[in-house]
């Protein structure tokens, strides 16, 4: 049967500390970049809300043929 050392698990502990750092910053960059992301979405939506209701008030303000 495998025995381990106090020192081994101790060891063990560090390097999945260590992981669970770098996943914690890898989700932390994760959710900063679909947050950015969903915040250009809402601009560039705006943005065209904006050009179809200034179209819009285009084609009312035209005289009728």
């Amino acid at each position: 049967m495998l025995q381990l050392s106090p020192d081994d698990i101790a060891r063990e502990a560090q390097r999945l500390q260590h992981n669970y750092e770098f996943l914690s910053y890898g989700l932390t960059a994760a959710w900063l970049i679909l947050v950015a992301y969903v915040l250009m979405l809402v601009s560039r939506h705006r943005k065209l809300q904006e050009e179809i209701a200034s179209l819009r008030a285009m084609i009312e303000d035209r005289p009728a043929r």
